[in-house]
Parts: structure tokens; C-alpha cells; sequence
């Protein structure tokens, strides 16, 4: 399953531009053999642009550079070092990342390629092992409910994370409370504060955001891209200025990583999150609205068809929501669970867990945090 681990030094700029492009056709899968070009240009050295054009493989192109492709990614050179620097932990919703490339063009195909980029630790991979072995051996698999907690102790929380058994933690809330919350007052309250950005040319205060969302609630669409077009913040950096009202309920905050923001308004039927799994557990406070939560253990990755490339998380091919089983046909076989949050109640995600995340309500907020450990 591992891709091997790419350089983190080059030479020269030109080994860099031409190890990115190994990058991306060794990270490449394509099981429903999707067909597109995406133009790569870097600015700093553009004679070394080339073109990624999908098929069985991910075929690099460097003639014929004018002609129309379906995508355009323009990318600086400080960036492409920074993939290699950091792709154990790159995340494209970082805006020191994202905030330096522009996108035209088919985003899904953008959105594909960037996934072919990253690559996972030894560490991830110990990781997952260890919860798929844990599973295995516990049957949780059969599981068909999630258990639930009220006011439970930190000794209580940290059994349930060794046994890596999710539970829904009731009776607790930060100050003010959830049910205090609108969008109305997040836009007050942290007009200023940058919620999400998607390139170079655009990132969003509160205030815009809370003015995007109340333009998709009075004229809603369902054509999103995952990354691109999508009225939620997928998971972007919760704003500093946010931090107190919604720190972590459990533990010190130096015990998590820094948290996300998932705000926004997703139709019922399209997943706020796609199926995946992360290598860290997760602490997900729900805020405004309802959400639901698709479960599938560890011990079933070779039922749901998850991907070669990933670092923080695993992304799956196989989409629950619109099952392909001529494409993944063993998806069949797997068993999941599924759990609803509501406004004050607080998940307990275990390493490992692959899940996937629908919105129930809209507008729909939640804050999640990574058990740094």
C-alpha cells in the first residue's frame, strides 16, 4: 500500500519541477478511468511547464504546451519545494499552501491531482495497522450502534481511546452554549477572521462567508467540487479569535493539534465529508444543526477501496452515497454504522475509523480536534 517516500532536496529548481512531476505519476490512480489534461505552469521557470493527461496512468506531456487543456494549476517553485519538505504533513486547506496557487479550468481534475502529491509516514501506516488488528480482533465490524457517554471522567475517555471504540459524549458544553449559536452571530462576532481560503485569489472573512452561505440557502445548487466549490469550510483552520469560545472539552489544549472549522450549508444527500479515515483521534463538538456520521472499523479497508496516496487522512474511492459495485465490487461486503450528532454532543472518533459526514441541517457547525498523540 505504501508509495515510497519521495526526495525532500534537489540540486537545482529543474529537479524539483521534474521530481514533482514523478510525484504526481507515481501517487496517480485512476479506477474509473477518468480522462482529462491539467496545464502545470510554474511562473519562475516556465519553459519547464508541462501537461498531466489522464489515463490507465498519469501520462507527463511537455510538448505541444499551447494547445487547451481542461485544467490550468499555476504553481510557484517555493511551493513545489514545500511539498517535498513537508509531505507527511502538507494539507492543501493550509492557506500558506493553497493561498499560492491559482486554479481555472475543471477543479475536480485540480482537486485529483492534488492528491496524487502527498504521501504517508511510516508512522501513519503503524497506525492504521495497529487500529486494523484492534478492530479485527474485537469485531467491530458487527458493531451496530455507538455507545453513548454522559459527563464521563478524562480516565473514562482515555480507556474508550485505547480500546478505539467511538463514543458520543452527552452533558458537556462550552461557554456560551451551542444552542446560543447562529450564523447571524458568528458574523458578528468574528467579522474579520479569514475562515477559509481556496487559492491565491480568494479567501473569505466571516462576514463573506455567512453572505455565501445565505446565498446558497435562498438559491441552492448541487454540482460541488470537494476543496473548490463547496459553501463549507471542509475542515480549515479554526480562526485564533474563535478559540475560546469552542476550545476543547476534554484534556489541554496543547494536547491537540490546532482545530478545524466545518461550517457551512451541504444538501442532505451530498456528504459534507467523503469517506476516509485519519491517523489521529478525533474529538468533533457538534455546534449549529444536526450531523451524521457513516462508520466503517479499520478492519474493512480491503472492502471500501482506499487510496495509495494520503498523509493526514485517507480518502476511499468507493462513495457510499452513490455505490459503484461493478468498480468496487467488495464494497458489498462491508458493515457500517451510522451515529447523529446533535448541537452540544461531542464524538469520540478513535484512530482508524473511516467515515463519512453528512449535514442533517443547514446551516450546520462543527469543531473538531486532534489528540495530538
Amino acid at each position: 500500500m505504501n508509495v515510497a517516500y519521495p526526495s525532500s532536496e534537489f540540486e537545482s529548481d529543474l529537479a524539483a519541477i521534474e521530481g514533482f512531476a514523478d510525484l504526481l505519476r507515481t501517487g496517480f490512480e485512476n479506477p474509473e478511468s477518468i480522462r482529462g489534461t491539467v496545464r502545470i505552469t510554474i511562473p519562475e521557470h516556465p519553459d519547464q511547464s508541462f501537461i498531466a493527461r489522464y489515463g490507465e496512468e498519469l501520462f507527463i506531456e511537455r510538448h505541444d504546451m499551447d494547445r487547451e487543456t481542461d485544467t490550468q494549476v499555476v504553481i510557484p517553485i517555493a511551493t513545489i519545494h514545500r511539498i517535498f519538505n513537508e509531505f507527511e504533513f502538507l494539507d492543501w486547506r493550509d492557506p500558506a499552501i493553497i493561498g499560492t496557487i491559482t486554479f481555472t479550468g475543471n477543479l475536480a481534475y485540480a482537486n485529483h491531482l492534488a492528491k496524487s502529491c502527498i504521501r504517508l509516514s511510516n508512522w501513519t501506516m503503524a497506525r492504521f495497522r495497529k487500529a486494523g488488528r484492534l478492530h479485527a480482533a474485537k469485531g467491530y465490524r458487527n458493531l451496530t450502534e455507538v455507545e453513548y457517554l454522559n459527563q464521563p471522567t478524562q480516565r473514562q475517555i482515555l480507556e474508550v481511546m485505547e480500546e478505539s471504540r467511538p463514543v458520543v459524549i452527552t452533558g458537556l458544553e462550552p461557554t456560551p452554549p451551542c444552542r446560543d449559536w447562529t450564523i447571524d452571530k458568528l458574523s458578528e462576532r468574528y467579522s474579520d477572521a479569514v475562515v477559509r481560503v481556496r487559492s491565491a485569489t480568494h479567501r473569505q472573512t466571516m462576514a463573506e462567508f455567512v453572505k455565501e452561505l445565505k446565498d446558497f440557502e435562498a438559491n441552492p445548487y448541487d454540482d460541488m467540487i470537494e476543496g473548490f466549490v463547496k459553501p463549507y469550510t471542509e475542515g480549515a483552520n479554526l480562526p485564533e479569535e474563535m478559540w475560546a469560545d469552542f476550545g476543547p472539552l476534554f484534556f489541554d489544549r496543547e494536547d491537540f493539534i490546532p482545530p478545524q472549522l466545518w461550517l457551512g450549508s451541504v444538501p442532505t444527500h451530498i456528504p459534507t465529508s467523503s469517506l476516509h479515515r485519519d491517523p489521529l483521534t478525533g474529538f468533533l463538538l457538534q455546534v449549529i444543526g444536526r450531523k451524521r456520521l457513516d462508520l466503517y472499523s479499520a478492519d474493512q479497508e480491503n472492502l471500501i477501496y482506499p487510496m495509495k496516496s494520503y498523509n493526514n487522512y485517507q480518502p476511499c474511492w468507493f462513495k457510499p452515497e452513490a455505490p459503484d459495485f461493478n468498480i468496487y465490487p467488495k464494497a458489498r461486503e462491508a458493515k457500517g454504522l451510522s451515529v447523529t450528532l446533535n448541537p452540544g454532543e461531542l464524538l469520540v472518533q478513535p484512530a482508524g475509523w473511516f467515515h463519512q459526514v453528512y449535514a442533517l441541517d443547514s446551516p450546520n457547525m462543527s469543531v473538531s480536534y486532534f489528540w495530538r498523540y
